[in-house]
C-alpha cells in the first residue's frame, strides 16, 4: 500500500473516533441510557478486540503478546483503554523493536488527543519520533511528523507545525514521491492561509497544482484550484480582475468535481458552489451587471440544500448573508429583512460572539439602505458590543492577576515603610523621654545625692540593661531585612538568567527557520529548472506530432473545397485528423483522444500510426474503427490477460488488481466519400457527422462507445447514404461545444454549434473557418480559458 493511502486511512480512523467519542461522553454526562447507536458504531472494532484477546495465552511469547496488546489499543475508542493496552505492549516490547515502540508511544499520544489534552500528547509524539528515526523507515517518520504538526497547530504553535511539514517534504523529495510532495505543499498552503500570509500560501498551492497536473491527479488538482480561488475571496481585495481569476479557478474545479464521482471528495463540489455564489455577487456589486447577480443566485440554490443542516450551521449563516446581498442588490429590502429575522431564530447562547457581531453588521447595512437610521444605530451598538465580547477572556484575567500582584506588592512595601518610620519615631521618642528622665534624675541626684546614691545607681543599671535589649532587637530586625533583600536579589538574578536563556532559544529557532527558508528557495529553483526542461520536451513532442498529421497540400488535393479549424489547448494536442484517398474512395477521420496535453499527444501519435497501415483499398468506416480498436487494445495491453510491465518474470501481477491498466481510448468520426457513385459511408465512436443540405441539418449518429477497452465491445455500425453536389459535411471533436463562455460561464453546447453551422454553411469554406474561429474566440475570451483541444473539419461535395 502506498504511503499516501495508509496515511489517509489513519487520519480517517482518527477522525471517526474523534467524532463518535464526544457523543459517548455527552450521553454519560447527561445520564442517558440509550447507547445502542454508539455500540452499533463500535461493534466491528469490539469484535476484533475480542478476537485479539482470545489469541493471547499464558504461553505466548512476549513479542506476540506485545503485538496483540498494540492491536487491541489501536482498535479501542476510549482513551483509558488505549493507554492501558499500549503500556502493556510497551512493557513487553523488545528493546530493538523501534517500529512497535514508536507505534505504541504514538497511540498513547492519540489517546490524549481524544481527551483533548494536546500538551500531554506532545511529549509522547516527540518520543515516538525518536523511535521512528531509529527504525530508519522514512514513510513512518513522515507519518509521525504529520501527527506532530497536528498537535502543534492545536497548541497554537504554527512555526513548529511548519517545520514538521517541511521535514515531511524533505522525506518526499528523498523518496521522489510526488504525492507526498504535493500533499505537503497543500498543507503548507493551508498553514500560511490560517496565518493570513496569502501570497506565500498561493506559492505553495500553485506548486501543488503543478505536481497534481503533471501526475494527472484530477481530484487533488481540483482541490488546489478551489483553494486558490478561496484565497482570492478571503483577501477581499474587491477587484474585478481578482473576481474573474477566482471564477476561472472555480470553473475548472467544478468541471472535475462534476465529472469524477468520489464520495470522499463530493462535499468539495458544494464548497465550490458556495464560492461561486460569493464571488458572483461581489462581481455584480463591482460592475452593476445583473447577469452576475443571477449567477450568484443559481449557485446559491445549488449549495443551500447541502449546507442547510446542523453540521454546517456556520457556513449556512454565511451562505444566507450572500443571499441577503443578492436581495439588497435588487433592492428587495423587505425580503432581506425577512431572511435576517429567520436567520435570527438559529442564533442561541452557543453561538460565538463574532457570529452575533456579523449578524448585527448585516442588519445595520440593510437598515441604512432603507433609511431606518434608528434601527441602524441600534444594530451598530450591538455589533460593537459583541465585538468587544469577542476579546480573549484569558488575556483579561491575566492582566487583572498581574495588576492584583502589583497592588499587593505596593501594599507590602508601604506597610514595611510605615513600620520602619514608626520604629524610628518610637526610638526618637524613647531617647527624648530617657533624656528628660535623666535630667530629672540629675537634679534629684544633686538634691538627694547623699540619701539616694545607691538607689540611683541601681536604677541607672536597669536602664542600661533595657537599652541593650532594645539595641539587640534592632540588630536582629536589621539582619532579617538584609537576608530578605539577599533572597530577593537571588530571585531577580534567576529570572534574568531564565529570560536570557529564552532569548537564546528564540534566536536559535529564528536561525533554524531562516535555514529552512533558504532550503525551500533552493527547492523552488530546482522545480523551476525541471519545469523549463519539461516545457522544452513538450515543444519537441509538438514537432513530432505535427509531422504525423496529414499535410495541408494532401488534403487540398483530396478535398479541394474544405476548411480545417485546429486549436490545441496545450502545446501538444489530444485531437488529430487523418485524410487519404484509395481509388475513388476518399477517407476523412477526426478523432478526440483521452485527455489533452502530453497524455493526449501520446494517444494521438498511436492513433495516427495505426491508421497509416489500417486504411487501404476497399476499407469501410466501421472496419477502420473495429481494426483501430483492436490495435489500441493490443498496443496498450488493455485486455485482462495481456502481459504488461506491471508483471514479474513469471507473468504474475505485481498489483492486487488491474486498476492500473490503461483505460484510455478515443472518440472518432470516420467517413468515406465516393463522388463517382455519390455515396457516403459513416461510422462513429461517440462523435457524430453533421450533413447540411438545402438549409436542413441531418445528424448521422455514432455508436455510444469509444475506440478502446470498454464494457461493451460490439462491432461499430456503418451508415451509407446518397449525397448530392453542394452537400456540406462537418466532423469535429467535443472541444468547441464543451467550451465555457467567458462571460456566461456556461458551455457552448452541440445544439448551438449545429445552428451556427446551418447559419454559415452557404459561405465559402475559408470564410466559414474564419467565422467559426471568431465565434469561438469571443465565446472563450482569453486564451488561458480554453478547456480542451478543438478540431472542426468541413468538406463541401
Amino acid at each position: 500500500m502506498k504511503y499516501s493511502l495508509r496515511l489517509k486511512y489513519l487520519f480517517v480512523l482518527l477522525a471517526a473516533v474523534l467524532f463518535v467519542l464526544p457523543q459517548v461522553a455527552y450521553c454519560q454526562e447527561n445520564n442517558e441510557t440509550d447507547t445502542a447507536e454508539v455500540e452499533r458504531v463500535f461493534e466491528p472494532f469490539q469484535q476484533l478486540i475480542d478476537s485479539y484477546r482470545n489469541l493471547i495465552t499464558p504461553d505466548s511469547p512476549d513479542s506476540t503478546k506485545a503485538k496483540y496488546y498494540f492491536l487491541i489499543a489501536g482498535h479501542s475508542a476510549y482513551p483509558d483503554t488505549i493507554i492501558k493496552y499500549a503500556n502493556l505492549s510497551l512493557n513487553l516490547c523488545e528493546d530493538n523493536d523501534y517500529r512497535l515502540l514508536s507505534k505504541n508511544t504514538s497511540i498513547i499520544g492519540r489517546a490524549y488527543l481524544l481527551a483533548d489534552e494536546n500538551s500531554t500528547a506532545l511529549p509522547f509524539y516527540q518520543k515516538a519520533l525518536d523511535y521512528a528515526k531509529k527504525s530508519n523507515n522514512l514513510e513512518y517518520i513522515a507519518e509521525v511528523y504529520h501527527y506532530l504538526a497536528y498537535v502543534y497547530n492545536n497548541l497554537n504553535n504554527p512555526d513548529s507545525a511548519v517545520i514538521c511539514i517541511t521535514n515531511v517534504l524533505e522525506i518526499g523529495n528523498r523518496l521522489a514521491d510526488t504525492t507526498i510532495i504535493a500533499g505537503c505543499y497543500q498543507e503548507l498552503g493551508e498553514m500560511y492561509t490560517n496565518r493570513e500570509l496569502y501570497e506565500e500560501a498561493k506559492v505553495y498551492f500553485n506548486k501543488a497544482l503543478l505536481l497534481d497536473s503533471l501526475s494527472n491527479n484530477l481530484l487533488e488538482y481540483a482541490f488546489d484550484l478551489y483553494r486558490l480561488a478561496d484565497i482570492i475571496e478571503t483577501q477581499k481585495k474587491d477587484s474585478i480582475s481578482d473576481c474573474f481569476a477566482a471564477i476561472d479557478y472555480l470553473s475548472r474545479a467544478e468541471t472535475i468535481f462534476d465529472t469524477v464521482d468520489d464520495p470522499d471528495h463530493n462535499h468539495y463540489k458544494y464548497y465550490v458552489y458556495y464560492s461561486f455564489s460569493s464571488t458572483y455577487i461581489k462581481l455584480a456589486q463591482l460592475t452593476n451587471e445583473n447577469k452576475y447577480a443571477d449567477n450568484s443566485l443559481y449557485y446559491y440554490k445549488k449549495a443551500e440544500p447541502f449546507f442547510n443542516n446542523s453540521a454546517f450551521l456556520n457556513i449556512y449563516r454565511y451562505l444566507k448573508y450572500i443571499y441577503i446581498d443578492y436581495l439588497s442588490y435588487y433592492k428587495k429590502y423587505s425580503e432581506a429583512i425577512g431572511e435576517l429575522r429567520e436567520l435570527e431564530t438559529i442564533l442561541d447562547e452557543n453561538t460565538p460572539p463574532v457570529d452575533y457581531s456579523n449578524f448585527h453588521r448585516k442588519y445595520k447595512e440593510i437598515c441604512l439602505m432603507l433609511g431606518d437610521y434608528k434601527n441602524a444605530y441600534f444594530h451598530l451598538e450591538k455589533q460593537y458590543e459583541y465585538g468587544r465580547a469577542n476579546l480573549n477572556d484569558s488575556t483579561m484575567s491575566a492582566m487583572a492577576e498581574v495588576k492584583a500582584q502589583q497592588v499587593s506588592m505596593m501594599e507590602k512595601l508601604r506597610r514595611e515603610k510605615d513600620e520602619e518610620i514608626h520604629a524610628s519615631e518610637k526610638q526618637k521618642m524613647r531617647i527624648v523621654i530617657i533624656s528628660l528622665i535623666g535630667g530629672l534624675l540629675l537634679i534629684s541626684l544633686l538634691v538627694f545625692y547623699i540619701f539616694r546614691a545607691l538607689e540611683i545607681k541601681k536604677k541607672a543599671n536597669a536602664e542600661l540593661l533595657e537599652k541593650n535589649t532594645i539595641l539587640f532587637e534592632q540588630k536582629e530586625e536589621i539582619t532579617a531585612q538584609r537576608d530578605e533583600i539577599a533572597e530577593q536579589k537571588e530571585e531577580i538574578e534567576a529570572q534574568r538568567d531564565e529570560i536570557m536563556a529564552q532569548r537564546d532559544h528564540i534566536e536559535e529557532q529564528r536561525d533554524e527557520i531562516m535555514a529552512q527558508r533558504d532550503h525551500i528557495e533552493e527547492q523552488r529553483d530546482t522545480i523551476k529548472a525541471q519545469s523549463d526542461e519539461i516545457q522544452a520536451s513538450i515543444s519537441y513532442a509538438q514537432r513530432i506530432q505535427r509531422s504525423l498529421l496529414t499535410p495541408s497540400e494532401t488534403i487540398n488535393c483530396i478535398f479541394p473545397d474544405h476548411f480545417l479549424l485546429y486549436k490545441p489547448r496545450n502545446i501538444v494536442s489530444g485531437d488529430y485528423y487523418w485524410v487519404g484517398q484509395f481509388g475513388d474512395n476518399k477517407v476523412c477521420i477526426v478523432a478526440d483522444c483521452t485527455g489533452h496535453g502530453v497524455p493526449g499527444g501520446f494517444m494521438s501519435v498511436l492513433g495516427m500510426s495505426n491508421l497509416n497501415h489500417i486504411v487501404g483499398q476497399d476499407v469501410t468506416p466501421d472496419m477502420i474503427l473495429n481494426r483501430l480498436r483492436e490495435e489500441i487494445i493490443v498496443n496498450l495491453r488493455q485486455s485482462a490477460d495481456a502481459p504488461t510491465a506491471l508483471q514479474d518474470s513469471n507473468g504474475a501481477e505485481l498489483l492486487a488488481d488491474n486498476t492500473d491498466r490503461s483505460r484510455d481510448g478515443m472518440d472518432v468520426a470516420a467517413y468515406v466519400v465516393n463522388e463517382r457513385l455519390m455515396k457516403l459511408s459513416f461510422a462513429g465512436a461517440n462523435n457524430p457527422l453533421v450533413l447540411i443540405r438545402n438549409n436542413e441539418v441531418q445528424v448521422l449518429k455514432a455508436d455510444k462507445m469509444p475506440v478502446g477497452i470498454y464494457a461493451r465491445l460490439d462491432p461499430f455500425q456503418c451508415t451509407t447514404i446518397d449525397i448530392q453536389r453542394g452537400d456540406c459535411l462537418y466532423t469535429f471533436s467535443d472541444g468547441f461545444q464543451d467550451q465555457f463562455g467567458y462571460e456566461s460561464g456556461k458551455k457552448f453546447l452541440s445544439k448551438r454549434l449545429r445552428e451556427l453551422l446551418l447559419e454559415i454553411h452557404q459561405q465559402p469554406m475559408a470564410e466559414q473557418k474564419a467565422m467559426l474561429n471568431t465565434v469561438y474566440e469571443e465565446w472563450r475570451g482569453p486564451v488561458e480559458n480554453q478547456t480542451d483541444d478543438v478540431v472542426v473539419m468541413g468538406v463541401r461535395i
